[in-house]
């Protein structure tokens, strides 16, 4: 018998029944120590344990939301009263929470374009609802959860990831059995087995017709976490495989731009909402970087007073920003390889380069929106490219990031035509993974007959949310442990 197993059973028949703790105090023992131990002699009946199991609850950052207010469906009933309200006065992103789970509940109904309470709603709004109170208090005091736990209200709460919910078992105390007692006295009659072999036993051949410990290697012991990539650094792997599986040489750029790369050589008109300040960010120090290309800035400058009828700032291309878009990087090798040609130099076609970076925008914090984010952007330059090129490319590098089912929809962007949406589906709706389409002649500086250029750039959270891996590409940036534990990434 091991001595830990020994040690444990001596304690328990000098002192009967003890908890966990005070075996430890008993023994020296460390925790894994003795619950190897425990478990070991549990499993040959020499003790028996009480065991009680416990919930450990947290609130998420949205359930806290909530908490300190009201559950969105709640909030609406009040907001709306008894005669309702017209949906088009319902815009905000708790409003249409609340008229989803309102509707869900039987809380709401739709008549033509006004949202109207039920009797049920009506009574809730006076009343409350088990939901809301039940987030309340477990939000004030993690174990009100224990009143709740078999309630449809603590249910509800999982269900919408307000609240996350682990099991966890404990040892209340331990007694030795009869058998324990007599498995003890025998033990302490006869010569203890060689549980490891040092050198002076060796030398002396002192093992020499002992019998050697086994060691039982399903003995539970405290879980250990190993350490893995982040969620969202696996992604970004993961899509720099698919692309050099598929053929493309990856490209950099600065985060801090000129706006001439981010806009201007895009063809994004100056006055255009993007460059704004609600959702651009601009810099003090530096507030202007230079392009050095001196013609190439004049030719901006002439396609941009050409096409957009406007006088054409020298000064607002090129304030420092911080880049809203991968697209930049994309632009600057655009310009690159094609310049190269131009002047000459030999370029085996198609030529295909992408990047994945960081990006920048003063966003509205959603589901589908931070303000920090990834982009990853791919070009191919060649001869005789389409639309059909640009789907079956982007189909094969999905497929290869777990994304099966794909649509595309016209959509217009400045720097492209014809344009199209990239769209998967999330739940039960088709979201926007990013813009895709053709290069304008305007920015390439060269016939389509010669040279076309086929660009896309999708956002990389959203793969996770497609794939159902997270709810809100906000989880990404948090900093719960239990949640990275969760999804494998500590």
């Amino acid at each position: 018998m091991h001595r830990h197993e020994l040690s444990v059973l001596a304690a328990l028949k000098e002192k009967g029944k003890l908890s966990l703790g005070e075996l430890l105090d008993a023994t020296r023992l460390g925790k894994d120590e003795a619950l190897w131990a425990i478990g070991n002699l549990q499993t040959q009946k020499l003790v028996s344990t009480d065991r009680h199991g416990e919930y450990e609850v947290r609130v998420s950052r949205e359930g806290e939301t909530y908490a300190r207010s009201s559950l969105p469906e709640l909030a609406l009933l009040k907001k709306v009263g008894g005669k309702g309200a017209e949906l088009g006065e319902l815009r905000g992103k708790e409003e249409q929470i609340g008229i989803s789970w309102a509707k869900r509940k039987g809380l709401a109904a739709v008549e033509g374009e006004r949202l109207v309470p039920t009797d049920k709603g009506k009574a809730a709004s006076k009343s409350g609802i088990e939901a809301d109170t039940a987030l309340k208090a477990i939000y004030k005091d993690g174990g009100a959860y224990a009143r709740y736990r078999e309630s449809d209200a603590a249910k509800e709460l999982e269900q919408r990831k307000l609240i996350e919910v682990k099991a966890r078992e404990s040892i209340t105390s331990i007694e030795i059995t009869h058998q324990g007692v007599l498995a003890l006295a025998k033990e302490r009659q006869e010569e203890q087995e060689i549980e490891s072999l040092d050198r002076r036993m060796i030398k002396s051949r002192a093992w020499a017709g002992k019998r050697f410990k086994p060691y039982n290697v399903g003995a539970p012991v405290e879980p250990a976490v190993a350490a893995t990539r982040h969620p969202l650094r696996k992604t970004i792997d993961e899509i720099r495989q698919a692309y050099v599986g598929l053929g493309f040489t990856e490209v950099s750029g600065p985060i801090i731009e000129p706006a001439f790369w981010v806009f201007d050589y895009l063809f994004v008109p100056q006055d255009h909402p993007a460059r704004d300040v609600q959702d651009t960010f601009f810099l003090g120090r530096p507030d202007r970087l230079a392009v050095e290309d001196a013609a190439l800035v004049e030719r901006v400058k002439r396609e941009h007073e050409s096409a957009w009828h406007g006088e054409w700032s020298r000064q607002v291309a090129m304030r420092a920003i911080a880049r809203t878009h991968t697209t930049s990087v994309s632009g600057r090798y655009i310009n690159k390889v094609i310049g190269e040609i131009n002047s000459g130099k030999r370029h085996e076609l198609p030529v295909k380069l992408f990047t994945v970076g960081r990006n920048l925008r003063n966003e509205t914090i959603d589901p589908k929106h931070t303000a920090d984010f990834y982009q990853h952007d791919g070009i191919i330059i060649g001869k005789d490219l389409t639309l059909a090129n640009l789907f079956d490319v982007l189909t094969k590098l999905y497929k290869r990031l777990g994304i099966g089912n794909l649509r595309f929809k016209p959509m217009y962007y400045p720097f492209v035509e014809p344009g199209a949406q990239l769209l998967g589906k999330h739940g039960d709706e088709w979201i926007e993974l990013g813009g895709a389409g053709v290069i304008r002649n305007e920015i390439t500086g060269i016939e389509r007959s010669k040279i076309s250029v086929l660009a896309w750039g999708p956002g990389v959270e959203r793969i996770l949310l497609v794939k159902k891996e997270i709810d809100s590409i906000a989880e990404l940036y948090g900093s719960s442990v239990g949640w990275l534990r969760k999804m494998g990434g500590v």
